[in-house]
């Protein structure tokens, strides 16, 4: 016989998704571990709704993985099992057990279970597959760029009042017409599910009869922009509040948000804001990605911060990765987060201080600047080749709008701008070969 065959069998440790909870949500597979299993584990809710398998079992009432493994540890077992609301690989709180348990030198074993967000959608008649699955329970979550993003977005939330506060935020950001399904205590005697409403009605709805903690949604959407052929991606200059502070033309701006290549988890910096321009496309390209990302507008004059707040408040309402910060770069820059990307729009002759500050801070910081004067193109050339940038990028561009004057159409030029991209400060490196600018 091979060797392996005599190697005794290490304890396993079943996680088992019981479904919603109710007495008939759980598959055959689940009872046929719970049955074998000497040790059960679970927070009380879901013990108590497999209370008739374990009748007899050493029981621990308990959430936290650490927990777990210490009482395990406290005696002899072969299987064990965990019981976790809904599917394990459904927002579940499965994965980190199941590392904790592996670190111990046990087996781990993951048994499916009905998730919420298909027992909704069965109940609602409805398919699931094209459906953006989203958790409010525990985390951060941007809902409104989602909804504007998809068609159909489902959302776990996990307080008491949620729902109408959920539908509070989409009716502030102009998504009041969207189709609201709510649903409560899935598969249990006082189950709740209320159909096709507004946001505003759901909030009447809820002012009647709240909804409980143990809440979901689903959203339909059927302006999202993933429907439209032709989604609006950029703003005109006069969609922005506007008063005697310089803003970056919108053409302009458009260059320097593809030059930046804004991704949806990044750390953005727009220094020398003026009106905010950039910071709003900042921000609406992290949104416009459902990501979980930041921006801070960083501005000294009093009339462009005010600009900037209300330009702010108009496209992101009280999103909170919008900040806002009062002062001069470098010096602002001391309590930030370390940025990812990085536009100098404005450095009061301090452009290189700002380079230094941000490549210190993140030597991978992807920084595009403008300039309008030989003299600031000069400096950014310099601080390309001083600081060996892997990636160093000028050009320059002349903007002429036609317009009408009597029955013709002339040409109205824009001073011309240099825009430049810096990425990879190395010191070590030798001179960036110009020729290649």
């Amino acid at each position: 016989m091979r060797q392996e065959e005599y190697e005794p069998m290490r304890p396993v440790v079943y996680l088992i998704g019981i479904g919603m909870g109710g007495p008939d949500q759980l598959t055959g597979q689940a009872e046929d571990c719970l049955k074998r299993a000497q040790a059960v584990m679970g927070a009380e809710r879901m013990l108590d709704s497999v209370s008739g398998f374990i009748e007899g079992r050493q029981v621990l009432a308990a959430y936290r993985p650490s927990d777990m493994v210490k009482w395990l540890s406290s005696f002899s077992w072969e299987e064990a099992a965990l019981v976790l609301s809904g599917d394990t690989g459904f927002y579940s709180g499965a994965e980190a057990a199941g590392r904790a348990f592996a670190r111990e030198g046990w087996d781990v074993e993951y048994i499916p279970g009905i998730s919420s967000l298909s027992y909704f959608c069965a109940r609602l008649g409805k398919s699931w597959q094209n459906v953006r699955a989203l958790s409010r329970h525990g985390r951060e979550l941007d809902l409104t760029a989602n909804v504007r993003r998809y068609k159909s977005c489902f959302v776990i939330l996990g307080e008491p009042g949620e729902a109408a506060s959920l539908c509070r935020e989409l009716v502030a950001a102009g998504l009041g017409n969207v189709t609201v399904w709510a649903g409560e205590n899935f598969s249990y005697s006082n189950e709740r599910i209320t159909w096709d409403m507004t946001p505003a009605e759901l909030i009447m709805e809820d002012e009647a009869r709240p909804f409980g903690g143990l809440c979901c949604m689903l959203i339909e959407n059927p302006q999202a922009q993933e429907e439209l052929l032709y989604p609006d991606v950029w703003l005109e200059d006069g969609d922005f509040t506007r008063g005697q502070v310089p803003m970056t033309k919108d053409l302009v701006r458009r260059s320097i948000l593809g030059m930046l290549r804004i991704g949806g988890g990044a750390v953005c910096y727009d220094i020398g804001a003026g009106t905010g321009s950039v910071a709003v496309e900042m921000g609406r390209e992290i949104r416009r990605q459902c990501g979980e990302g930041r921006v801070y507008a960083v501005e000294k004059d009093g009339e462009a911060l005010n600009l900037i707040e209300a330009n702010g408040r108009k496209f992101h309402g009280d999103w909170p990765g919008f900040c806002i910060v009062e002062g001069e770069a470098p010096e602002a820059l001391e309590e930030l987060e370390p940025p990812t990307h990085a536009f100098i729009g404005g450095s009061a002759g301090r452009f290189r201080e700002i380079v230094d500050w941000l490549v210190r801070a993140n030597p991978q910081v992807r920084i595009a600047a403008t300039a309008i004067t030989l003299e600031t193109a000069g400096e950014i050339l310099a601080c390309m080749r001083d600081y060996g940038f892997k990636e160093a990028r000028m050009v320059q561009v002349s903007v002429a709008e036609a317009q009408p004057v009597g029955g013709i159409h002339m040409l109205r030029g824009n001073n011309p701008v240099f825009l430049a991209v810096m990425q990879g400060a190395d010191s070590g490196l030798e001179d960036i070969e110009w020729q290649d600018l």
